[in-house]
């Protein structure tokens, strides 16, 4: 558990180079060719959200349960997802067309929709890595390719590639990787031969389910925000939007790693027992306490954050990145309650809360953005995170209670009066930032949000406590 626990983290950790490939291009395309990414981006993750129908999930369920039909179980998702990729594909190939968009942004959608069409396949491949606890390979193919497109993506900027080479490098990184995860899945998981049977993929649709549903509409409600901003404040402003979105989309990695080390536990006890909502609150209370100087420094340091990032053309990225900064903290618990809700087998009121989101998207999104730019857009992505949150609280209320327990109240009242202090105590923002989190570090030390074995819990489990024995009356 400790080596695949290290070996999550550091897969996620891959991200924060793509991340900085990001911010460099940003500082080269500037403003308007950035935007332009950003567009395609936000369409290519829409086609990503089509064709990852929660599959990886339950694949990695299947193999877990019979691992030596890895092979055969592969490769009925990927019949599946190329059954799904054909139709969908097509429309997404004539959007741009469509929509009458410049000829490099049309070129953008199409290699972006192609290395995420590929991507959907590598996410099989991770889901077998998972599913026979060898994370190892997913660190190996992860690293792969973020170094292809690190290397690729700053060869054609250097020679004047622009936006094509760009999005070329994510094509290319992709491809790499693709074939680096089957050949490995090949030699060390799954030996391939003739198992492409459309009537297992059907059945694994009808699997999916409700699960695939709600990745589509809760990706859509965030998706659609950049694409309304183009549409009707431009490029540029898009440019801004998805500058700022870069840096908050590195918060994700917080919750992915401690979601991965504590679902285990949750999905193998019971909502009764009492270790199910203790470990609930006291991870919202761990995710909370960890997210919230981020959260800070997001907040009251956008202004020199930005510049030092994405240089002064991109200044008016700073109150964006202000507005998206608590977003994403809101954010960042929301993938923790999701997760307690699919641990809970309630995917019917994830559905739910998606749906309001998109609701509250499609109707605040073009009155904002229309009255206030690309502000309108952040304000609209910070209105969906509210939703998402309030909604899986109240989901999950009458399940498990609410899991936000004292530790959580606490973390959350230390850093509304670190910030207050900060605004108060400084002008500039980078002492706002010292200020704040000194305070919010002395609070902490104070109020003590998190119980002093938690940590030491924790880590004993990493280390290979022996999980909760499975309660046979669960249904």
């Amino acid at each position: 558990m400790a080596r695949n626990a290290f070996f999550k983290a550091g897969s996620q950790a891959t991200r924060l180079l793509s991340m900085g490939f990001l911010i460099v291009a940003a500082r080269i395309l500037g403003p308007e060719g950035f935007g332009k990414f950003t567009v395609a981006y936000a369409l290519a993750t829409l086609l990503g959200a089509a064709l990852d129908l929660g599959v990886p999930a339950i694949l990695t369920r299947r193999v877990a349960r019979a691992p030596g039909a890895a092979a055969r179980e592969w490769a009925t998702a990927a019949v599946l997802k190329l059954a799904v990729l054909a139709p969908v594909g097509l429309v997404y190939a004539l959007i741009p067309r469509l929509t009458h968009r410049p000829w490099d942004t049309t070129l953008a959608v199409w290699l972006l929709g192609l290395a995420i069409a590929l991507q959907a396949f590598i996410e099989l491949a991770v889901a077998v890595f998972a599913a026979r606890q060898s994370l190892r390979y997913e660190l190996g193919v992860r690293l792969v390719e973020k170094a292809v497109l690190v290397v690729a993506g700053l060869g054609g900027l250097w020679v004047g590639g622009g936006l094509a080479a760009v999005c070329g490098a994510f094509v290319l990184a992709a491809l790499v990787s693709l074939t680096v995860s089957v050949g490995v899945l090949h030699r060390s998981c799954a030996r391939f031969a003739r198992a492409w049977h459309p009537g297992r993929a059907r059945a694994l649709a009808r699997e999916v389910g409700l699960v695939s549903a709600w990745f589509v509409v809760a990706f859509a409600a965030t998706r659609l925000v950049p694409l309304v901003v183009a549409w009707l404040s431009g490029e540029r402003a898009a440019g801004y939007l998805g500058a700022a979105v870069r840096v908050v989309d590195a918060l994700q990695v917080l919750p992915v790693v401690v979601t991965a080390a504590v679902y285990p536990v949750l999905a193998r006890l019971v909502p009764t027992d009492p270790r199910f909502r203790e470990l609930a609150r006291q991870t919202t209370a761990l995710l909370i306490l960890a997210v919230l100087p981020a959260v800070l420094v997001l907040a009251l340091g956008a202004p020199p954050l930005v510049r030092l990032l994405f240089g002064p053309r991109f200044a008016p990225a700073a109150p964006l990145l202000a507005i998206l900064g608590p977003a994403a903290g809101l954010d960042v618990l929301q993938f923790f309650l999701s997760a307690l809700l699919l641990a809970l087998d309630r995917a019917g009121r994830l559905l739910g809360v998606a749906i309001g989101a998109l609701v509250v998207s499609l109707i605040l999104t073009p009155v904002l953005v229309h009255a206030a730019g690309a502000a309108g857009g952040a304000l609209a992505l910070a209105a969906v995170s509210v939703v998402g949150v309030v909604g899986s609280l109240v989901a999950l209320a009458p399940l498990v209670g609410l899991p936000l327990g004292a530790g959580a109240m606490k973390a959350l009242g230390a850093a509304t009066a670190a910030a207050a202090l900060a605004v108060l105590a400084a002008s500039d923002h980078g002492w706002r930032v010292g200020v704040a989190l000194g305070l919010y570090a002395s609070l902490v030390l104070v109020l003590r949000p998190a119980p002093a074995g938690l940590a030491r819990r924790l880590l004993r489990g990493a280390l290979g406590a022996p999980l909760p024995a499975p309660d046979r009356s669960r249904p």
